[in-house]
């Protein structure tokens, strides 16, 4: 009997450490991952590239946020090793079809886009069919509902025609998203707190600065979410079920170091500095920054490039399974992902000049 029981642990032992090795330990072994170097090549720009933050990747086609430019909007098509600028859309201004800071948002196998339009709060949402990029006149605008006192950040997923959720609440709520009705105006908070907090009463304002200025990605076909933190390293995937939050998948769990000085964030040296995600269907691809706040006010860079620039590239799936650990042969910027070839394009520089490199993942 006792035999039985000593292998009985053993096999439960030895099952639970082969599923660990699926996921990574968010606290011991970031930093110890088995990475897979992979090199990219510099796609040849036909024109001047006036942004780094590619917002999506569809049809072969890159559209890249351009906000010192003309247009807001620059659509790239790639054609073999080039970069080909096909147009331009959407005017820095405060008119009909203008805005001041936009957020686009979509998937790549979808028929429409999302744009915001924020200027403090979120005012509209446009959606923009493919086909009429540059026909703005037939752009659906929808007005986003008066935010009731909550405090809205521009990351936004659009569930169905009438529900959405948005990072942001009421600033005495201790939750970090709300869900919002486009069609009747009603907003409600998701349970979904502040890690760590369980003050009774007063406003959250510090709490709001960091938890909520975050990234908000929804599944391309199922009611999942990714949330993550644009401080620390803290992203958790979120299955919704009637309306509410669900399970909660933890992809990194090291929260951001900081504290309140009248009502104002400080940011401490040994808080770490952020995930920039994308998803598809399948996957989460995980741009890991690598400097601490107290690093990054040393070295102004990192392998040559600007210390916000990145060459470590983790991928989950929507399980929160570990795929594999990439590392680049050239720090990025920001990037998009084709997910039907397996393609990531990272904007980059090449001397002054902003480049897209492409990387294709093993």
């Amino acid at each position: 009997m006792r035999n039985y029981i000593y292998y009985l642990l053993l096999l439960v032992l030895s099952l639970s450490c082969t599923s660990n090795k699926r996921k990574i330990d968010k606290n011991t072994q970031l930093g110890k991952l088995a990475y897979t170097n992979v090199n990219g090549t510099n796609l040849k720009n036909d024109s001047t590239i006036w942004g780094m933050k590619v917002d999506l990747v569809t049809d072969n086609r890159l559209i890249i946020q351009e906000l010192s430019n003309e247009l807001l909007y620059g659509v790239y098509r790639v054609e073999g090793e080039k970069l080909i600028k096909e147009g331009g859309f959407l005017t820095k201004g405060v008119g009909p079809f203008e805005m001041i800071h936009p957020d686009l948002w979509g998937n790549e196998g979808d028929s429409v886009f999302y744009i915001s339009n924020y200027s403090g709060m979120v005012k509209e949402i446009y959606t923009v069919k493919k086909t009429d990029i540059y026909n703005k006149e037939k752009w659906k605008i929808t007005k986003f509902p008066d935010p009731q006192e909550c405090l809205f950040y521009p990351s936004i997923a659009i569930l169905d025609d009438s529900i959405c959720i948005v990072s942001g609440s009421k600033l005495n709520s201790i939750n970090i998203l709300s869900r919002v009705n486009l069609q009747t105006g009603s907003i409600s908070d998701l349970d979904f707190p502040f890690p760590g907090f369980n003050l009774p009463s007063g406003f959250k304002i510090v709490e709001h600065m960091i938890y909520c200025d975050a990234q908000l990605l929804k599944h391309p076909r199922q009611n999942k979410l990714l949330y993550v933190c644009r401080l620390g390293k803290y992203a958790k995937i979120l299955e919704m079920e009637n309306g509410q939050i669900g399970k909660q998948i933890p992809l990194y769990s090291i929260l951001p170091q900081y504290e309140a000085v009248n009502n104002e964030r400080k940011i401490k040296d040994d808080c770490l500095g952020g995930i920039i995600a994308k998803v598809t269907a399948d996957k989460i691809y995980c741009l890991v920054l690598p400097y601490t706040r107290k690093e990054e006010n040393e070295n102004p860079f990192y392998k040559g490039m600007p210390n916000y620039f990145a060459d470590e590239m983790v991928i989950f799936d929507w399980d929160g399974n570990l795929i594999n650990a990439y590392r680049l042969d050239q720090p990025i910027c920001n990037f998009g992902v084709d997910g039907t070839k397996n393609i990531l394009y990272g904007t980059t520089l090449d001397g002054e000049e902003f480049v897209v490199r492409r990387f294709v993942l093993k």
